[in-house]
């Protein structure tokens, strides 16, 4: 009876261990955080996208670095006279620093002011060096006019041009 009380204490404690080790391994901590985050990104002078964030997270792991914005994260984008032409608010965010590529996503919302639509969807990707965003998930897209849904969707990065990859719904066809 002792053994079999031994034996369980001693496999209840290796598990233990094994879970610290793994909850406690560096791999899983970041190499830094920031609080108030604010960045931006400019071309020749010229701010182009600001980013802000409660927090930033970097984490370097052996394949993957990456930034985790694990409170979500607000973008401004500006067009050529330094007007807020749009802005994406997010409740998680993702950033894979060598592929220079955006996981955006829960509660994803972007408004595009310069031509008041609205862009809600689930999860979202930006390609900052193909300049694109792109979804296969449901997207919501709010114009002056209309509603329009359907899985997946396009667009360039300041939003002026977009499509929905599968369009569902009644769309409006205006005769010209």
């Amino acid at each position: 009876m002792l053994a079999i009380v031994a034996s369980t204490i001693f496999v209840s404690c290796k598990n233990d261990i094994e879970k610290v080790n793994l909850l406690t391994s560096r791999s899983n901590m970041p190499a830094f955080s920031v609080y108030g985050f604010e960045t931006a990104y400019s071309d020749s002078g010229r701010i182009m996208i600001e980013l802000k964030a409660k927090e930033m997270s970097r984490y370097e792991g052996k394949n993957l670095k990456y930034d985790e914005y694990r409170y979500g994260l607000s973008v401004r984008f500006f067009d050529d006279l330094g007007s807020v032409s749009a802005t994406l608010r997010c409740s998680y965010a993702r950033f894979l620093i060598e592929k220079e590529l955006w996981e955006i996503k829960s509660d994803v919302e972007i408004d595009n002011i310069s031509r008041n639509e609205k862009i809600n969807t689930e999860l979202l990707y930006w390609d900052m060096t193909r300049e694109l965003v792109y979804s296969d998930k449901f997207v919501r897209i709010t114009t002056e006019d209309e509603i329009l849904t359907g899985d997946g969707f396009e667009s360039n990065q300041d939003f002026s041009e977009w499509k929905i990859l599968k369009p569902a719904g009644v769309i409006s066809i205006k005769d010209e």
